[in-house]
């Protein structure tokens, strides 16, 4: 709307000028150089007016548009974070396991893992594109998983198994323990480099505590700049959310075997 009032007014000044030049034919010298000289002052001072209307409309709309970007990568970090959920639990549903994270910037899963595994999401290997695991800022997602949860067999010995799935840690939020998490690091420092090693500059002991790659993880409220900035995004589930939440139920053999509440 604002850029239509800016053409508005410049069109109406263009045009009085146009009027001011036709007029100034038609008459004598003397009338002409004075009426040039009026409307030409006029002209001015509307073009002067749209200058002042636009840079006053600019200061204004610009941070709103700033917002209203981060809102729209975060939305479509959100999406992301929640697809690639839905193909790990697809993959569940189809191997009876989960894959471990790509250690490599190929994507493809690593054979083996252990303990509190933590890499990339294994895009190759699930048939994702690069940029289905990247955030709205085009960082790729940290992905962790307790190893255990990449050795079950089937979906029989992964429900026996569930209620031990223990090995990762998210401090400050629910579940204590999942079982498969993601992190998108946001516009901060942190995330994965598509060459290799991480973004530079996290900021807040949260932050670092999300780049580190060891067990334990941690989210706490939103801090958009300064030394305590926290703008990383979790993703987490334990069981039996992660397989509920996915519409994946435990064969009758395995219910009662230990599946976690």
């Amino acid at each position: 709307m604002w850029i239509k009032i800016v053409q508005d007014a410049l069109f109406l000044s263009t045009s009085r000028l146009k009027i001011a030049y036709a007029r100034g034919h038609d008459l004598s010298s003397l009338n002409r150089l004075r009426r040039v000289n009026t409307e030409d002052g006029f002209v001015l001072v509307e073009i002067a007016v749209a200058v002042f209307v636009l840079a006053l409309l600019l200061g204004s709309v610009l941070p709103l548009l700033r917002a209203e970007t981060v809102s729209a990568r975060g939305a479509a970090t959100d999406r992301r974070m929640a697809a690639v959920m839905a193909v790990l639990a697809a993959e569940l549903a189809r191997s009876g396991h989960l894959p471990c994270p790509a250690s490599d910037t190929d994507g493809v899963a690593d054979i083996a893992c252990s303990g509190a595994a933590t890499g990339r999401v294994p895009a190759a290997s699930l048939g994702l594109p690069a940029a289905a695991v990247q955030d709205g800022w085009s960082r790729p997602f940290t992905y962790a998983v307790d190893a255990r949860a990449t050795q079950t067999a089937d979906l029989t010995d992964w429900c026996g198994q569930a209620d031990g799935f223990d090995a990762l840690t998210l401090d400050g939020a629910t579940p204590h323990h999942p079982l498969v998490l993601l992190v998108a690091h946001g516009p901060g420092g942190g995330a994965w480099l598509t060459g290799g090693g991480r973004a530079p500059g996290a900021a807040s002991d949260a932050e670092m505590e999300n780049a580190d790659d060891d067990a334990i993880f941690a989210t706490v409220p939103i801090v958009a700049s300064g030394p305590d900035r926290f703008d990383d995004r979790i993703l987490a589930y334990a069981e039996p959310a992660f397989t509920s939440m996915h519409g994946i139920h435990c064969p009758v053999a395995a219910v009662g075997s230990g599946q976690g509440e």
